[in-house]
């Protein structure tokens, strides 16, 4: 559930315990029926959201659906697409737009993604592909739809050149009101014929698409940042044998590999001990999720971006740096912050006055907050720091001393805390 989606509640956990693993698989890949989203529509203490107009508020309206989506799968991967055809700088309806078509394709077929990246308002602003005629073509776009977004290497300068002519004649709309969309013009199309990746002809933008996913370096280019993505074992030849030629077969179709890698053993190989770093967002909006608590605060846009990870605005067209390059003194900072956040109002993560029983052991002292905070994964090493440090909340205080009752609703609220920005927390 975490490296499929965002985590899960202990409700959850147990229903798709009890349903098994084929079950489970099943739900995140076709999902169940029923609404996309659940629980209450998001409102900050400023009031509701409202994406287009406020500041941060596309952010906090993507990280609503993480948190309440039933189709966690297709938010994580457009999540993973986001980064993949990474996008910046942007209006925020055209962002939004955006990020809807990779919504809608999530697990579809990458080659109709790719053809709708590359009439996408957006992108073509980011990259400069409406900018580009026949008597002067713009590189950008072919440039990044060869290097990052399909092939990886196996291209030269040639070929970016070539296929940037073959991109040519997307024309943008300007008015009044500035961008008003963008439209195909033959006239500033260069009709003549090119050589892409050894194919010569009169190419236009389709077939420069065409091309370039019938290389041979396309599938295992896309299978190895997929794999990367769900799995840190490394990815052997025959699954990548195997997982390229499903792709291939199915003609690029996303949901077979995909669910062909969430079915394999090497993702439940360390079960024992996660080592996948989660990204900023995976972390908040996992912890919302599997505590139950909705976004409630606009005070997640800054420290997302303190956190090194604010939606719709990754660094550059290359897309975030993953793994445990999330983990910084400054970014670590931020995620302790933001946990602190979740205690900061009357909640239900917080801890009342005189609501802590003080008669129980460190032991049940540890389970007790583990149950309050979702029951998250917690390793034995943890476990039994965290009964040490709960033996020692009343080793300075007599047994008579009225400040136990105080020391045992800070020992559960430090508890609480560190069960959810403990080292821990940050692996899945």
């Amino acid at each position: 559930m975490w490296r499929a989606g965002f985590g899960a509640r202990p409700d959850e956990i147990a229903k798709w315990t009890d349903a098994g693993k084929d079950a489970t698989l099943g739900w995140l890949l076709n999902g169940g029926g029923g609404p996309e989203l659940v629980g209450p529509a998001p409102r900050t203490q400023e009031g509701p959201l409202d994406p287009v107009n406020e500041w941060g508020h596309d952010g906090l309206w993507w990280l609503d659906r993480m948190v309440r989506s039933q189709r966690p799968l297709v938010e994580k991967m457009t999540l993973f697409w986001h980064d993949h055809f990474a996008t910046r700088d942007q209006e925020t309806p055209l962002m939004l737009a955006q990020n809807r078509k990779l919504r809608k394709h999530a697990l579809g077929n990458f080659k109709t993604l790719t053809r709708e990246i590359t009439t996408d308002n957006a992108m073509g602003l980011f990259l400069s592909l409406f900018e580009s005629t026949k008597w002067a073509p713009n590189e950008n776009y072919a440039r990044e739809l060869m290097e990052l977004f399909c092939l990886g290497k196996g291209y030269t300068e040639k070929d970016v050149r070539e296929a940037a002519r073959a991109l040519t004649g997307f024309q943008a709309k300007w008015g009044d009101g500035g961008f008003r969309g963008a439209r195909y013009n033959r006239q500033f199309h260069d009709t003549g014929a090119k050589k892409i990746l050894g194919k010569r002809g009169k190419h236009d933008w389709r077939d420069v698409i065409d091309i370039v996913l019938a290389h041979r370096n396309h599938a295992p280019f896309l299978i190895g940042k997929l794999w990367a993505f769900f799995v840190t074992e490394p990815l052997d030849a025959s699954t990548k044998a195997r997982l390229v030629r499903i792709y291939r077969s199915k003609k690029y179709a996303i949901k077979p590999v995909v669910a062909e890698i969430l079915g394999h053993p090497k993702l439940y190989a360390n079960l024992d001990r996660p080592d996948m770093v989660k990204s900023p967002l995976v972390f908040l909006a996992g912890t919302l999720r599997t505590t139950g608590i909705g976004v409630e605060r606009s005070s997640w846009t800054w420290l997302l971006d303190g956190m090194g990870q604010m939606p719709f605005r990754p660094p550059s067209v290359a897309g975030w740096e993953w793994g445990p390059a999330w983990l910084s003194t400054n970014t670590m900072k931020n995620r302790f912050m933001a946990v602190t956040y979740l205690f900061n109002d009357d909640g239900p993560l917080s801890v009342p006055d005189g609501s802590t029983p003080i008669d129980i052991s460190p032991e049940d002292a540890v389970t007790r907050a583990w149950a309050a905070v979702g029951q998250p994964w917690m390793s034995e090493a943890t476990r039994a720091a965290l009964v040490q440090m709960a033996s020692t909340a009343f080793s300075d205080l007599r047994p008579t001393d009225r400040r136990r009752q105080q020391r045992a609703d800070m020992r559960d609220r430090a508890l609480r805390h560190l069960l959810l920005s403990g080292p821990d927390a940050h692996l899945h």
